[in-house]
């Protein structure tokens, strides 16, 4: 039955988050260990026994709108996500024997024939937000570089406190120290209670610290994840973006952007509002914790530099020239790994963005010159025609093409 799976789904969340723990604690050589394996048992005995109980309790027998017909339906009244617990995020797999120093950055580019405008999302898992490779040390140092730049990179609204607050916790509590077991280390201990990074061999508080941009500031600094992080709009019309850690933005200034709507931020992207605006706003609006779904995107890049506030774009009125020289040997594929997913307290919709570079000169390397070349040439060809200048292909198009081919 629908409700029985329903109860039984979150028991094995419940189930799972406590082994986890259990192991971790373990790993740590806690003394609580053989106790707490003992009241695990118990607890998913329980568990499991009232799972009838929980199912009738959330199911309601409502009759069909048809007058007179005596046909009765089953319907499950929809628990309230913040009545959830972690376990809800999905089960979080540790990488025990990570070495992130020897871990090469992921080759996640793909190029296609033809350009189309679609969201391109596919099933993934709440292993996905975050990823750590031998660049991390690096990038943690830039994004040092990049916020004492631009303090702006990093910002909450007030209507988004709680969701910053939520978000931390998990990352810290949860995520990390279970996910990267190699890097990161809960310290529970009579006096202190924090979360200790192995790498930079620095602390966490278990707890958000009072000052929100504080608490942005150790989430930027201890993964090298953006994380854009959008509420029901206050007009009830959509999302929008209340808080954010930025690093990595691409032609823009992230302070321009704080307070919009998806629609808003989308207006400059060729065919946005015919073809993706509605269905992006449902899909926000459905999306619920454990469900986890990524994208990748691609442009060129004419320099390595991960912050890009400059003009990235072209629109119909700017003026470019075509026969500007580009550096080749500083030109790049710059592609953006993007994780949504939902928190069951706040309701907060983030979107993890993990931004990785590769010199075009590796596209050769790999044999996909002339996929990326078509690919090139595809920009204009699909259901959002501006997609090519709107991608700068103008500037650097056939200067790439020249050099893949050769």
């Amino acid at each position: 039955m629908e409700e029985h799976s329903v109860a039984t789904s979150s028991m094995d969340y419940v189930t799972s988050w406590l082994q986890q723990h259990v192991m971790m604690l373990h790993e740590q050589r806690n003394s609580l260990f053989a106790g707490l394996f003992v009241v695990l048992a118990l607890l998913s005995s329980i568990w499991r026994a009232i799972g009838l109980f929980v199912s009738k309790k959330y199911a309601v027998t409502i009759l069909k709108d048809n007058p007179g017909s005596g046909v009765q339906k089953t319907a499950i009244l929809s628990r309230p996500d913040k009545d959830l617990g972690p376990w809800c995020m999905g089960q979080i797999e540790p990488l025990r024997d990570l070495d992130w120093k020897r871990t090469k950055p992921e080759r996640i580019y793909k190029f296609n024939d033809t350009y189309h405008l679609t969201m391109g999302l596919r099933n993934t898992t709440i292993n996905t937000i975050v990823h750590m490779d031998q660049q991390y040390l690096e990038r943690i140092a830039e994004r040092e570089k990049i916020i004492t730049k631009y303090p702006g990179a990093l910002d909450c609204l007030p209507s988004g406190r709680h969701m910053v607050d939520e978000l931390y916790t998990y990352l810290v509590t949860e995520y990390l120290p279970r996910r990267f077991p190699t890097m990161f280390r809960l310290s529970t201990s009579s006096s202190s209670k924090v979360l200790h990074n192995l790498v930079t061999a620095k602390d966490l508080p278990l707890n958000p610290p009072d000052d929100v941009q504080q608490t942005l500031h150790l989430i930027a600094l201890n993964v090298d994840e953006d994380f854009l992080m959008l509420l029901p709009a206050p007009d009830g019309e959509g999302y929008s973006l209340q808080a954010f850690v930025w690093c990595y933005p691409v032609g823009f200034d992230p302070q321009n952007k704080k307070g919009m709507k998806l629609r808003e931020a989308h207006a400059p992207v060729p065919a946005y509002k015919q073809v993706l605006e509605t269905s992006m706003d449902r899909y926000f609006a459905r999306l619920r914790p454990g469900k986890v779904v990524e994208r990748v995107n691609w442009a060129v890049a004419t320099n390595s530099s991960l912050c890009e506030r400059g003009e990235y774009h072209l629109y119909s009125d700017d003026q470019v020239s075509t026969t500007t020289e580009i550096d080749l040997d500083d030109t790049w594929v710059r592609c953006e790994l993007q994780t949504l997913f939902a928190l069951p307290g706040s309701g907060g919709r983030i979107l993890s963005v993990h931004l990785y570079l590769y010199p075009i000169k590796e596209i050769k390397e790999v044999g996909l010159a002339e996929d990326m070349c078509r690919a090139i040439d595809g920009y204009g060809k699909g259901n959002a025609g501006g997609f090519s200048r709107y991608k700068r292909v103008p500037v650097w198009g056939e200067q790439v093409k020249e050099f893949l081919r050769n």
